[in-house]
């Protein structure tokens, strides 16, 4: 009868004690602790950050090719594109299309 008395008491009081620290310490220090999830949210706002500027990069990237469209090509803006790339132009310059530029030339007088 003292045995029983024993392990009721005692004994199994003190295994769910140990159980319960078991299980506490794996809440805050294990693998999918409460630590782990810390680190975790700071990897997820790292990637948040990046999958933003993404974003932003694919957007810029579908507007340049939109412009690109030969629906919506615009031939002063691919000249401009073109002297900018070329260096063939600076801040301050005026382009005159060669249309307009031929016709002055035939109005202007010749010496």
């Amino acid at each position: 009868m003292l045995n029983a008395r024993f392990l009721v008491e005692i004994v199994f009081p003190a295994l769910v004690l140990c159980w319960t620290a078991v299980l506490v310490y794996s809440a805050v220090a294990g693998s999918t602790g409460y630590r782990a999830l810390s680190s975790l949210e700071a990897a997820v706002e790292e990637k948040t950050g990046e999958v933003d500027a993404l974003k932003a990069r694919r957007a810029a990237l579908e507007k340049r090719a939109d412009l690109l469209n030969s629906g919506s090509l615009d031939p002063d803006m691919v000249d401009e594109r073109i002297r900018a790339v070329l260096g063939y132009s600076r801040e301050g310059d005026v382009v005159i299309p060669r249309r307009e530029a031929e016709t002055l030339l035939r109005a202007a007088p010749s010496d």
